[in-house]
């Protein structure tokens, strides 16, 4: 849906924020990430790409839909890393256009999206998945679906609206929604709400009146306010989050051992 602005317009939502939040310039790579290769319960050997300081208390699963490990999705991982969060972000692929197929590719996915889930999870951590554009923020529900228990937020970033309701009842986390009005008309939001709600899921919506075209850097209608405002909506679900009392845990001291 944001026709291939999204890896842009997320690193831009956390470089706009560097006079607030102090980061250290891009060049710096202050957590340069690393890539890893998982397993599932089923044998398959994937590669994530892993960054941010293992201490962190907030996990943060990636999903850049079309994008893919591409080298603005990397840098964006770094980027968010830096200001604190463990990332992991990982490529799914093209769903395809067979419904037989697309199931079988469903699986596989969900396979994927456990493990990576898993190997994100540490004492004391919460789990968000946050996706961007209709492809990644289908994933970012589907990924919370595929493990409900240790997922406990859910960001859906000019995507995802169009889910059946079957898939939002196997959510069970809190729920964002940045929605653009030029991408996303007001009923189809509306619907979403309605049919999230039905479910039992909170939900939390900013929807801008606005083209997600003002939060890419490359393009002539960037406008850094506009980024800098959603991502500063992102970092106040995070710390909602970060202090939801689900599946409590002690925080331990010596995190820092952690290696995921």
């Amino acid at each position: 849906m944001l026709r291939g602005i999204a890896a842009g317009l997320v690193l831009a939502l956390a470089s706009t924020s560097v006079s607030a939040h102090k980061l250290p310039d891009l060049s710096c790579r202050a957590f340069s990430g690393k890539f890893v290769q998982l397993v599932t319960q089923g044998g398959r050997r994937f590669e994530v790409y892993r960054a941010g300081p293992p201490e962190a208390r907030i996990g943060l699963l990636l999903l850049p839909g079309k994008a893919g490990l591409d080298a603005d999705t990397l840098a964006w991982a770094d980027r968010v890393g830096a200001q604190g969060y463990r990332v992991l972000t990982l490529g799914l692929g093209h769903a395809s256009r067979h419904a037989h197929a697309a199931a079988r590719g469903r699986g596989r996915s969900a396979a994927v999206e456990r493990a990576a889930i898993e190997y994100l999870s540490a004492p004391g951590r919460k789990i968000v998945t946050f996706g961007w554009g209709h492809v990644g923020a289908l994933q970012s529900l589907e990924a919370s679906a595929a493990d409900p228990h240790d997922v406990s937020g859910t960001v859906l970033c000019d995507g995802g609206l169009a889910a059946k309701p079957a898939l939002l009842r196997g959510v069970d986390s809190k729920i964002l929604v940045i929605a653009f009005q030029q991408t996303t008309p007001l009923p189809k939001l509306q619907a979403f709400e309605a049919r999230a709600r039905l479910t039992g899921r909170p939900l939390i919506v900013h929807y801008y009146n606005v083209s997600p075209k003002a939060a890419n850097p490359a393009g002539r209608h960037f406008d850094s306010a506009i980024a800098q405002e959603i991502w500063g909506q992102a970092r106040a679900f995070f710390r909602q989050i970060r202090f939801l009392c689900r599946r409590c845990a002690p925080y331990p001291s010596l995190l820092f051992g952690y290696r995921n």
